[in-house]
């Protein structure tokens, strides 16, 4: 709920002018309000305004800009996405619970469509290792079904070491699972925690055969909190990595029509 503070509102209207769906309005008197009943609470105008007027008061208090702690270099930016890699080797040690909130937080942090923030995450953690077999078993279950005999001989390696790193978490012993209503929103979401995981020096791996797994057993969807509407998007795995990469991995140029 979006509440205008009429003692400090300097009636600019950059507000009103910004609302996306025209929520807020110059009434009689001159003063903004915000029609509730129209308002999706995406919070633009609480971050434009340049008198705080504009609040929710019901969320947390926003984070005044500063340059110094907001802005990016671009080529810094772009050379952090060149260099981010997928992580094939965890060294087991897991995250805390401070370094998975701040994943998470990167994630909330993400735009959804309509502001509908209706991402969910769960994080696999203390459950972990009696987790673990019920996926493999499911992502057997799903190569055998679909003929796929290198896949199923991952599973028999599993079966012959399940103590040791595999090639299916590949040593991590922590993974969040992604749903949401729409797969741009979640997709987004998962982008956001995995640079995050980059910036803080951690290792982080989009666990497709885990998320093939998941979808593939109806204890399994229901335990993640799959539904007929919300989906799975993906499984992160994340942790410590002893990987030191020295440059960035080459790649193919972009496929792009100019018109």
């Amino acid at each position: 709920m979006v509440v205008i503070n009429p003692e400090q509102c300097t009636r600019c209207g950059q507000c009103a002018e910004n609302c996306a769906v025209r929520a807020i309005y110059q009434a009689q008197d001159g003063s903004f309000q915000c029609n509730q009943a129209v308002c999706f609470a995406c919070g633009q105008c609480v971050a434009l305004c340049p008198a705080g007027a504009a609040s929710m008061p019901a969320l947390e208090p926003p984070i005044p800009y500063e340059s110094s702690a907001f802005d990016l270099q671009p080529d810094v930016l772009l050379n952090a996405m060149r260099f981010r890699r997928s992580i094939r080797r965890f060294t087991g040690e897991k995250l805390t619970r401070r370094q998975l909130e701040q994943l998470l937080e990167a994630g909330r942090c993400a735009p959804t469509s309509s502001n509908s923030q209706s991402v969910g995450f769960v994080v696999l953690d203390e459950e972990f290792e009696s987790m673990r077999p019920k996926i493999w078993e499911s992502f057997a279950r799903f190569a055998e079904a679909n003929g796929r005999k290198l896949l199923l001989r991952r599973y028999e390696q599993y079966l012959e070491n399940p103590g040791q790193p595999d090639t299916l978490f590949y040593g991590g012993n922590q993974m969040i699972a992604v749903t949401s209503e729409r797969p741009v929103d979640g997709g987004l979401a998962l982008a956001n925690m995995e640079l995050m995981a980059h910036a803080m020096g951690l290792g982080a791996l989009y666990c497709g055969f885990a998320t093939r797994a998941i979808d593939n057993d109806p204890a399994l969807r229901e335990y993640f909190g799959v539904t007929e509407k919300r989906h799975l998007d993906s499984c992160l795995i994340v942790g410590h990595t002893d990987l030191h990469f020295c440059r960035t991995a080459p790649r193919n140029p972009p496929r792009v029509a100019w018109r």
